[in-house]
């Protein structure tokens, strides 16, 4: 177990110093968590919450019945929005995992890491999860700033079953994760080649 922190710990250490994956672990779950609230924020400023209009189908079937339209429409926003929350444990460990391989092989340091007394298990499994641990903090990161920024903007009340919906919960919690070790492995898989 060792072995596999340090090779974690020296991903971290060459992986972070490249501006662009930093600014894809940092960048994307915070533009994705605040876009959303500056689209509802917008709504709840205009007015648009407030008012009792006939809704397209599409809306209504997300709905409860004892919803206005305007927290309808904020419920449907919130509902597709949740979405982004699973794409963001597929691009952040592809960045960082591409990165590991690719850059083991341009800066020449795959063949002295390769002599080193560590098996292909603890060498893949130490390059996983330094792939896989930012990109499930990140996510997670995102989901609170959202969810609470959400509920903070629009008061909670019929919107946090929205937001609290067990499904969402385990996508975001369960499912995520398991799409980063997934999407890791492929990028391993394919930037080893």
């Amino acid at each position: 177990m060792n072995k596999i922190k340090t090779i974690v710990r020296k991903e971290w250490a060459e992986v972070f110093k490249k501006r662009m994956v930093l600014l894809t672990v940092i960048f994307m779950p915070l533009f994705l968590s605040v876009l959303p609230l500056i689209i509802l924020y917008s709504m709840d400023s205009a007015g648009v919450t407030s008012t009792d209009t006939e809704l397209p189908a599409q809306f209504q079937q997300f709905c409860q019945s004892s919803m206005t339209s305007g927290e309808c429409m904020q419920y449907y926003i919130v509902s597709e929005f949740l979405i982004m929350f699973m794409l963001i444990p597929l691009f952040i460990p592809v960045n960082i995992a591409a990165y590991s391989i690719v850059g083991e092989k341009t800066t020449r340091s795959l063949e002295p890491l390769l002599a080193t007394p560590i098996t292909t298990h603890e060498l893949l499994a130490g390059k996983n999860l330094a792939s896989v641990i930012p990109a499930i903090i990140a996510t997670w990161a995102g989901f609170a700033i959202f969810a609470i920024g959400s509920l903070i903007i629009t008061g909670g009340g019929a919107l946090a079953s929205a937001l609290l919906d067990p499904m969402w919960l385990i996508a975001v919690f369960l499912a995520g994760p398991l799409m980063a070790v997934l999407s890791v492995n492929f990028s391993i898989m394919v930037s080893s080649r």
